[in-house]
C-alpha cells in the first residue's frame, strides 16, 4: 500500500513512517510536536482550534498551556518556519492554528527518492585512554539543578497573540531573549528583588513558551557588572541573543512600581505596573510583557499566594548569586507552615545539592518523593528523580543512580519539559559512560542534546559538549573530541564558570597527549594554571595539578614535575584512594629518571588503591609499570609472578587499554626469559588491541616490539613496527628514541645521527637509554660480481 508524503519548502515529512526530512536530513522530533505537525498538514485547508488540536494529538481535554506553547515552538524551529514569519505556521489570534505554507501531497511510490543516507560505519571497540580519567560534568549539580526556577508554581495563559504585537517570541536562536537583573531603587535590605525579579520573569516568560536565556546564564555572564548597560553588553559578549528586557522597580509610599523596557531588533516597548508587593507587580508586568511578544495576557489569579511566590523568589535571588548560607537563612526564617511546602522544600535540596551536601540532599529527597508521589504531581515526582540521580551519583552509588534516572526519563518523556529530561538523560548518559557502555552513552548524550536544544541553555549544552567528548576518546577519537572540547571550553571561560573551563582543559590536555602532541597540551595546561587558585572543586583542582605534572614529564621537565606531585602528596594525606593516582605518576618519573627499585616500591602502593572499575585502565598502567621496574631492578622472578597475576586478574570485557597493558607486560616478560613464540603472539594481540585505542597506545607497543625486534637482530620486521612513529618523532621523545635505535641497529650513521639530535632537543631532564649514543656501524656495501 502506498502511503502519503507532505512536501512543503525543503521539508518532507513520511506520516506512516513517521519521519521529517530537511534537504534530506531526518530531522529527529519528540513524538508529540510530529503529531502536531502532521495534524496540521492533514487539516489545513481550515484553521484548527486549540482546543481540537489538543484533543486530536494529546489525547484530552486540556494541557498546561506550556506544553502546548512548547510544542508549537519546536514544530516551527523543526521546519524551519518562525513565529515572526509565520511563512508555513500563523498563529490564530485567541483561536488556534492554520498551516499555510503551500504543500503537495504524493504516494511514496511517486515521491522524489530521498538522498541516500551512507552505510552506518562499524563501530570500534570502545577504548578508554590510559591518560584519561573521568572528567564528566554531573550538570544537575554544577547549574541545573540550581536553574530549574520556578515554572511548575507560575502557569501561563494560552499563547494565542493579539491581533497586533511589538514582535512574536519563538523560533529561532536569533530570538532569545534575556532578562536582566533588576535596577532596585529601594533600601538595601530589598536587594534581593535586583535577581529575585528577574528570575521571576524569565520563569513567566518562559513557561509561556517564550526563548528566554536561563537565569543562571545571564548572572555568569553578568559577572560583577552592575549597570544596565555593561550587563547588557557581557550578555550579548557571551550568548547569541536576539535582545533583552531591561526590569526596574522602586517603591512609591505603600506601592511598588515595576517597570521593564524590551530592546528586540531596534524597537522599544515598554510596560509597567504597580501594587501592593513587588512580586505581585512584577507577576502583572510579566503579563503585559507576554501580550507586548505576542502571547496573551494570563488572567489575574486570586489564588496566587504571593507570600509563597515571595520567598521562593528570595531564595532563588540569594542561590543565583552564590550565596548558599543567605538562602538556607531565607528558608529558615520562614513560618513553619511555608517550610513545609513540597515547592519550598524541593528548594532547599537544591541549595545542598549546589553546596555539595549530597546525603543531606539525598534524604530530604526520599522523603519529599513519599509525600509527591507521581499520580498527584508527575512532573515535580521526576525532577526529584533526577536530583536523586545525582545525589547518588555522586556519592558513588551508580545502581539506585540509575534507577532514578530511569524513572525520571520514564516521566518526563511524555511531557513537554525539555530542560529536566535533557539533564536526565545527560546524567544517565554519564552513568553508563563509567560503566564503559560507550554507544548507550552518547545514545543517552544524543537524546539530551535534542531535549536541550528546546530550552535554549547555553550552558548545559556546553557541559554536553564535554561530555560527548569525553566519551569520544574514550573511544579512541581524540582528534575529533578536541574541536568540541575547545569550544566548550571557550563557552565556559566567557560565563566565567572557572571549575568547568578547568575542566575542558583537562580533558584537552588528555587528547593532546593520546595525540602525542605533549607541547600542544603543555599550552592547554598554562592556560589554566594560573586559574588554579580560584577552581572551588577540590576534585578538578586535585586532577588537574596531576594532570599538570605528567604534561610537564612528557615534555622533559621532571623537577617541576615531582614539586607538583610532592605537593599533591602532602594534600593527599594517609588517604590510599587519594595517594594511588600521585604514587603512580611519582612512579612513572622514577623510573624515567633512572631509579626503578624507587619506581616498584611506589607502583605498588598505587596498585593497593586503585581498586574501583572506573580505574580499571590506570590499575593496568600501574601494574606494567611495576612489572618493567622488578625486571629492570634485576629482580626477574617478581616481575614474572606481577605478570602472571596481572593475566589472571584482566577479563575479556575490561577497557581496551587495560587489556592491552596486559598483553604488553606477557610479551615483555616472555621476551626477558627468551620465549619468543609465545613474546611474538603476545606482541601480536597487543598490536591488535593498540588499533581500537589512540595514536599513543599504537606508539607504546611499537617502542616495546620494535625494541625486542631490534634486539633479536629482526630489523625489517622492526622498520615495519616502529614505521608509524616516524610521523611523531619531530615532537615526541619516545618516538625519537625508538628512530635511534632502529638507525643505529640498521647502521645507517646519517640517520642515527639526525635521529639523535631530535632526541637530545625532547629529552629536556630525560636521561638518554644506554648505548643509545654509540655511533652505528656503517652497513656493508653491496658489490656486483
Amino acid at each position: 500500500m502506498a502511503r502519503l508524503v507532505f512536501r512543503f519548502g525543503d521539508c518532507s515529512l513520511d506520516v506512516a513512517a513517521r519521519e521529517l526530512r530537511r534537504d534530506g536530513v531526518r530531522v529527529d522530533l519528540p513524538p508529540l510536536v510530529f503529531d502536531c505537525i502532521a495534524y496540521l498538514l492533514a487539516h489545513r485547508d481550515r484553521a484548527v482550534g486549540r482546543d481540537e488540536l489538543v484533543a486530536a494529538v494529546w489525547g484530552k481535554a486540556a494541557i498546561s498551556d506550556t506544553m502546548l506553547g512548547k510544542a508549537i515552538l519546536a514544530a516551527r524551529r523543526a521546519v524551519g518556519d518562525s513565529a515572526e514569519k509565520q511563512a508555513l505556521l500563523r498563529t490564530v489570534p485567541r483561536f488556534g492554528y492554520h498551516w499555510v505554507g503551500a504543500v503537495q501531497e504524493q504516494d511514496l511510490a511517486d515521491a522524489i527518492p530521498e538522498p541516500a543516507q551512507p552505510p552506518p560505519v562499524p563501530a570500534r571497540a570502545p577504548a578508554a585512554p590510559s591518560r584519561l580519567r573521568p572528567a564528566l560534568a554531573a550538570t544537575a549539580v554544577l547549574l541545573a539543578a540550581a536553574a530549574l526556577g520556578a515554572a511548575w508554581l507560575l502557569r501561563s495563559p494560552p499563547p494565542s497573540a493579539p491581533a497586533e504585537t511589538m514582535a512574536p517570541a519563538d523560533a529561532t536562536p536569533s530570538d532569545l531573549l534575556a532578562v536582566l537583573p533588576t535596577e532596585v531603587f529601594a533600601d538595601p535590605a530589598d536587594d534581593w528583588l535586583r535577581l529575585g525579579l528577574m528570575d521571576l520573569l524569565a520563569t513567566r516568560l518562559r513557561t509561556a513558551g517564550v526563548a528566554v536565556v536561563p537565569s543562571d546564564a545571564v548572572v555568569r555572564a553578568a559577572g560583577a557588572e552592575r549597570s544596565s548597560e555593561r550587563v547588557a553588553a557581557a550578555v550579548r559578549g557571551a550568548i547569541d541573543v536576539g535582545g533583552w528586557i531591561v526590569p526596574a522597580v522602586r517603591k512609591s509610599g505603600a506601592e511598588w512600581i515595576v517597570h521593564a523596557e524590551l530592546v528586540r531588533g531596534g524597537r522599544r516597548g515598554s510596560v509597567q505596573a504597580q501594587a501592593a508587593s513587588p512580586v505581585a507587580a512584577a507577576d502583572a508586568v510579566a503579563q503585559r510583557l507576554l501580550a507586548l511578544l505576542g502571547r496573551a495576557a494570563a488572567d489575574e489569579r486570586a489564588d496566587a499566594d504571593l507570600g509563597v511566590t515571595e520567598l521562593l523568589q528570595r531564595t532563588d535571588a540569594a542561590r543565583l548569586a552564590e550565596n548558599l548560607d543567605l538562602a538556607r537563612a531565607v528558608i529558615a526564617n520562614a513560618p513553619e507552615a511555608l517550610r513545609a511546602l513540597p515547592e519550598v522544600r524541593e528548594r532547599a535540596i537544591r541549595i545542598d545539592l549546589r553546596a555539595g551536601e549530597f546525603e543531606r540532599a539525598r534524604s530530604a529527597i526520599v522523603a519529599l518523593l513519599q509525600d509527591v508521589p507521581a499520580e498527584v504531581d508527575p512532573v515535580m515526582h521526576a525532577r526529584l528523580q533526577e536530583n536523586l540521580c545525582v545525589a547518588e551519583m555522586r556519592q558513588g552509588r551508580p545502581q539506585p543512580a540509575m534507577a532514578a534516572c530511569d524513572r525520571s526519563i520514564e516521566l518526563l518523556e511524555t511531557r513537554n519539559e525539555p530542560l529536566p529530561l535533557g539533564r536526565a538523560y545527560n546524567n544517565r548518559g554519564i552513568l553508563h559512560a563509567r560503566r564503559n557502555e560507550l554507544d548507550a552513552a552518547l545514545a543517552d548524550f544524543a537524546r539530551s542534546r535534542v531535549a536541550l536544544n528546546l530550552a535554549d541553555d547555553p550552558l548545559l549544552l556546553a557541559q554536553l559538549d564535554g561530555n560527548e567528548s569525553t566519551v569520544e576518546m574514550a573511544r579512541g577519537r581524540p582528534a575529533e573530541a578536541l574541536p568540541t572540547l575547545q569550544r566548550a571550553g571557550r563557552t565556559f571561560q566567557r560565563f566565567g564558570m572557572i571549575n568547568e573551563f578547568v575542566t575542558a582543559l583537562v580533558n584537552q590536555i588528555h587528547a593532546h597527549l593520546m595525540l602525542l602532541q605533549p607541547l600542544e597540551a603543555l599550552q592547554a595546561s598554562d592556560a589554566g594554571w594560573s586559574e588554579r587558585t580560584r577552581l572551588t572543586d577540590p576534585e578538578v583542582r586535585s586532577t588537574f595539578e596531576r594532570d599538570r605534572a605528567e604534561v610537564l614529564a612528557a615534555n622533559g621537565r621532571l623537577n617541576e614535575a615531582r614539586l607538583v606531585l610532592d605537593g599533591l602528596a602532602h594534600a593527599a594525606g594517609p588517604d590510599p584512594a587519594r595517594l594511588a593516582p600521585i604514587r603512580a605518576a611519582q612512579a612513572e618519573l622514577d623510573r624515567t629518571g633512572g631509579q626503578p627499585a624507587a619506581a616498584a616500591l611506589l607502583a605498588r602502593q598505587a596498585l593497593a588503591g586503585l581498586n574501583s572499575p572506573e580505574e580499571a585502565h590506570e590499575r593496568a598502567r600501574a601494574w606494567l609499570l611495576l612489572v618493567r621496574a622488578l625486571r629492570e631492578s634485576g629482580d626477574a622472578a617478581a616481575a614474572a609472578d606481577e605478570a602472571a597475576r596481572f593475566a589472571a586478574w584482566v577479563k575479556p570485557d575490561y577497557p581496551p587499554r587495560a587489556r592491552l597493558f596486559a598483553a604488553l607486560a606477557g610479551a615483555e616478560t616472555a621476551a626477558a626469559a627468551q620465549r619468543d613464540e609465545a613474546a611474538v603472539a603476545a606482541y601480536e594481540a597487543a598490536a591488535v588491541i593498540a588499533e581500537t585505542t589512540s595514536a599513543d597506545g599504537i606508539a607504546e607497543v611499537a617502542a616495546s616490539y620494535s625494541g625486542y625486534l631490534i634486539a633479536g637482530g629482526q630489523l625489517a620486521r622492526a622498520a615495519v613496527v616502529a614505521g608509524p612513529l616516524a610521523r611523531h618523532a619531530e615532537r615526541d621523545y619516545e618516538s625519537a628514541v625508538v628512530g635511534v635505535r632502529l638507525y643505529q641497529a640498521l647502521g645507517q650513521p646519517a640517520a642515527w645521527q639526525k635521529a639523535l639530535a631530535q632526541a637530545r632537543r625532547l629529552a629536556g631532564e630525560r636521561p638518554l637509554p644506554a648505548g643509545l649514543e654509540v655511533p652505528p656501524a656503517p652497513a656493508p656495501v653491496a658489490r656486483n660480481g
